[in-house]
C-alpha cells in the first residue's frame, strides 16, 4: 500500500526532479559505513524527497537517485546536500551529480 501512496503522489504533483549522485570512496568499509549513516540520516537531512535510493555499483562506489516533487524542493536538498558533504565524518575520494526532470516512472 505504501508504495501506491508514493506512485499516487508523485502522479499527483506532475514533473518532479531528479538528482544522481556518484560517489567513490577510498575503501569499501568507508562506503559501508557511510551507506549505513545516509540510511538512517537520509530521510531527515531530505525531508522533501520522494523517494531516496542507493545503489552499491561496485566495491568502492556508489549512486544515489533522489526524486523530489519540484525545482524549488530539489534547490533546497542541494544547499542541505552540500552542507551534509561538508560535514560528514567519511568523506568520497569523489562526488558529482547530475539532475534533470523525471520523464518516466514505473513502479512495481
Amino acid at each position: 500500500q505504501l508504495l501506491l501512496d508514493i506512485i499516487n503522489l508523485i502522479k499527483e504533483k506532475g514533473m518532479s526532479v531528479a538528482r544522481i549522485n556518484m560517489l567513490e570512496f577510498e575503501t569499501e568499509d568507508d562506503l559501508n559505513k557511510r551507506a549505513e549513516l545516509y540510511e538512517k540520516d537520509a530521510p531527515t537531512l531530505f525531508p522533501n524527497a520522494e523517494i531516496l535510493l542507493t545503489i552499491k555499483t561496485g566495491p568502492t562506489t556508489a549512486m544515489s537517485v533522489s526524486i523530489y516533487p519540484d525545482e524549488k524542493s530539489a534547490e533546497k536538498a542541494l544547499i542541505r546536500r552540500y552542507k551534509h558533504f561538508k560535514t560528514a565524518e567519511i568523506q568520497p575520494r569523489e562526488a558529482w551529480y547530475l539532475e534533470g526532470k523525471v520523464v518516466q516512472r514505473h513502479i512495481k
